[in-house]
């Protein structure tokens, strides 16, 4: 008996362009998380006062003070009493090389007194720093 091998049909499995799919699907991913841009996350979290300014801040060199509701102050990482905060700065502005362009971003939680903030801003000050920007988030415009 003759069994003609081209009469024979192959069963037609939806499997075959499944791997092809998933190596594609992987790819994706990886290429996403590699070209993603990733920011890092605040010390604490806050909630900025809210503000009608949309304008962004620039990408330059900048000292980021993060202070909460109850008065604990960041600057970077590192936690700091707000008396100290002139100091501290002092000690921070050793690692930076253009001085010149350094700003400092301040990020308050709305609740914090403005008397507080007034204090903290004249620490910056006293620290020889005079470009200063406050983080707030955008608010709604009434009409």
């Amino acid at each position: 008996m003759i069994i003609d091998t081209a009469k024979i049909k192959r069963r037609d499995n939806g499997d075959d362009n499944v791997i092809p799919l998933i190596n594609i699907v992987f790819l994706m991913l990886i290429f996403f998380m590699v070209s993603g841009q990733v920011s890092k996350s605040d010390v604490v979290k806050t909630e900025p006062p809210k503000s009608v300014n949309d304008t962004r801040l620039s990408e330059q060199d900048s000292l980021d003070i993060i202070v909460t509701a109850e008065g604990v102050a960041y600057i970077g990482d590192v936690p700091v009493q707000i008396g100290d905060i002139t100091s501290a700065i002092e000690k921070k502005l050793i690692e930076y090389v253009d001085l010149d362009n350094l700003s400092v971003r301040i990020k308050v939680d709305a609740e914090l007194p403005v008397t507080e903030l007034r204090s903290l801003l004249r620490q910056v000050r006293d620290a020889g720093l005079v470009r200063v920007s406050l983080i707030t988030r955008l608010s709604e415009r009434a009409s």
